[in-house]
């Protein structure tokens, strides 16, 4: 029985790509919504499909995690190691509105960082023995801004000396590529997928974040001339993810493949250790 584990499933996105899954194994697939709203969880798990009365137990669960938090996340994915028997699908799309300044978490770390890097990141690395045990070859797929790699300051690694959203966006972009293309040059049968979804109507974007940089009601009508829904979205990245090919893939908005120019290795080895680093100094001894 196929499993698939969705961090950030509760809204957006994410919440979209676990629906299409359920609907598209009928309900008769392992379940695992990873987030911190357990009412949207639960809200959402009660959506699925049930299986047929005959098919084996499944397993369709919510499990709380503040993921912004590298400390959760080492325990959330010791937890779900012991609990599960194989992931087929690891499914990361949590985050929060880009458009601010630093924000630091009780860790330290910028809390967008954390979220859309950091804690992905150690989710793979920490479930890598459970991904290895697909049958069909593990696919992991992160939401967030594919494209071409940017020069990383190495002074500057964690953007705590100078932090803007130019070098934020780059830095979350660049890191990914480079952190995907050595994952999928260890595990050559798994697929790891980096996705620019384009314009999504997500919750992040609502009025409350918009109002102290420009009226929100000049914005919301261009913006949703450009923009879709979340279920359009994830019902284009649920099919590049069913499709995606073994090794590292780059998808654009409309779920195509994007070329990648492939980081050298001194650059790769630069961007694995200063993640190792970071996320490793949270782990209980």
């Amino acid at each position: 029985m196929l499993t698939a584990v969705f961090v950030g499933g509760t809204s957006g996105i994410g919440r979209a790509i676990a629906q299409s899954f359920a609907r598209h194994t009928k309900g008769n697939s392992n379940i695992i919504i990873v987030g911190r709203n357990k009412s949207a969880a639960d809200e959402l798990i009660s959506s699925f499909p049930k299986p047929p009365l005959d098919s084996p137990k499944v397993l369709h669960e919510f499990v709380p995690c503040d993921v912004s938090l590298i400390s959760n996340v080492h325990k959330t994915t010791s937890e779900l190691s012991q609990n599960l028997q194989q992931i087929d699908y690891l499914v990361l799309s949590s985050g929060v509105f880009i458009f601010t300044s630093r924000n630091e978490t009780s860790e330290g770390i910028d809390d967008k960082m954390a979220l859309s890097y950091y804690s992905r990141w150690t989710f793979i690395h920490d479930l890598m023995p459970l991904l290895r045990k697909s049958d069909q070859g593990a696919k992991v797929y992160s939401i967030l801004a594919s494209g071409a790699n940017a020069p990383i300051d190495r002074d500057n690694m964690d953007l705590k000396k100078e932090h803007t959203l130019s070098k934020m966006l780059a830095a979350l972009t660049t890191y990914t590529n480079v952190a995907f293309q050595k994952f999928a040059r260890d595990e050559p049968n798994m697929s790891f997928n980096h996705a620019f979804p384009g314009f999504v109507r997500s919750p992040m974007l609502i009025p409350s974040k918009w109002y102290w940089r420009i009226p929100y009601y000049l914005v919301f009508p261009v913006f949703s001339f450009m923009s879709v829904t979340p279920e359009v979205a994830g019902d284009i990245h649920f099919k590049a993810l069913l499709e995606a090919p073994a090794g590292f893939n780059s998808y654009d908005p409309k779920g195509r493949p994007m070329q990648y120019t492939p980081a050298d290795d001194e650059t790769v080895e630069l961007v694995c250790n200063h993640t190792i680093e970071m996320t490793e100094r949270f782990r209980e001894q």
